[in-house]
């Protein structure tokens, strides 16, 4: 006869021991939270990441964390769906709060896939590691995939002799762009200004100016404003993208457009772009050469990107910290924060 089975009874069974990576995972996790609390109360300019994200909109901390368990565990699949619908601005986000090593990692991973439009949204110090990361073939292939505003900032930002290695790779009309940006001023319309645009001349109707558009291969993908020049490629009104769609298609586009046009020179610095903008409510504005010829527009997001980039150089003198202090070791920064507070 054989012995009777005998069943544990779930209530008294002990749970087995959790595993000593997965307690010091949580420990981790807990400190860099401590962290994040700590400097949220120091570093009083700097906007810090809340516990999650509401309805979708911006980065939370919930997800910073799984990035870096996925990394950690390498386990590539898992990082990349939680990246798959990832905002540009808030991948840069999420860049900036991995350690340097996580950066790397992360950008290695996502190799062609990297989205080239997080790079305009970097900081010095990360901007640094993760160019460096993509290496030179994946920097020219994120500077070939940019509007010409932000393969401009881009540019601007990579050393000398690392410019002059992704010149030579990248497609003719791309060079142009670049080369010409450079004998703009620094911190002027010029180099902030994009050259996708949409001319109409002034001898056209509403309905040629639409059937352009919808053949036209190579049009911005959003605009707001289309420029209406004249022979001279001189701007002589403007005319919002709604006010062209609910027009009849034989209206001249002479009779429908503004004639009073806020345009910027290509050399004026951009904080006067700004208040330019500021001052008029503008969502677009031609910026016109020493000939007054057309040669690019500037938008609106270009703008508070101007705007957000000089308040925080402002706060950041005031608070006396360096731009490289926000990404280096969290607990160093604040305790160097946290004593020039005291001393003050």
């Amino acid at each position: 006869m054989t012995d009777p089975i005998e069943i544990a009874d779930p209530q008294n069974e002990e749970e087995p021991p959790k595993p000593k990576k997965d307690k010091a995972r949580k420990k981790k996790k807990a400190k860099k939270k401590k962290l994040h609390e700590a400097a949220a109360q120091i570093f009083d300019d700097v906007t810090w990441l809340p516990e999650a994200a509401d309805d979708n909109i911006g980065l939370s901390l919930d997800l910073v964390f799984a990035v870096q368990d996925a990394l950690e565990a390498a386990d590539d699949d898992e990082a990349r769906r939680l990246l798959a619908d990832v905002h540009e601005a808030d991948l840069a986000d999420l860049l900036e709060n991995l350690d340097r090593d996580e950066r790397v990692q992360l950008v290695k991973l996502l190799g062609p896939d990297f989205d080239a439009e997080a790079l305009p949204h970097l900081s010095g110090s990360v901007f640094e590691e993760v160019t460096e990361a993509l290496g030179t073939v994946g920097l020219a292939r994120s500077i070939e995939e940019l509007d010409s505003d932000d393969a401009v900032e881009v540019f601007d930002e990579l050393d000398d002799d690392i410019q002059q290695i992704i010149l030579p790779s990248l497609p003719e009309a791309n060079r142009m762009v670049l080369e010409e940006s450079q004998t703009f001023p620094e911190d002027s319309a010029g180099r902030i200004m994009q050259r996708e645009l949409v001319v109409a001349p002034e001898a056209w109707t509403v309905g040629e100016t639409i059937d352009y558009m919808r053949a036209a291969e190579n049009l911005p993908d959003d605009f707001y404003d289309l420029f209406v020049v004249n022979p001279k490629h001189h701007p002589v009104g403007t005319l919002p993208l709604s006010r062209v769609m609910r027009t009849r298609r034989p209206v001249p586009l002479t009779q429908i457009m503004d004639t009073e046009i806020n345009s910027v020179p290509v050399t004026m610095n951009q904080e006067d772009v700004a208040y330019v903008f500021r001052q008029y409510g503008l969502v677009s504005a031609p910026v016109l050469d020493e000939a007054g010829r057309l040669v690019g527009v500037i938008t609106v997001d270009d703008v508070v990107h101007v705007i957000d980039e000089e308040a925080e150089d402002d706060l950041m003198k005031l608070g006396g910290v360096g731009e490289t202090d926000l990404y280096s070791d969290l607990a160093d920064t604040t305790k160097a924060r946290a004593s020039w507070l005291t001393v003050n």
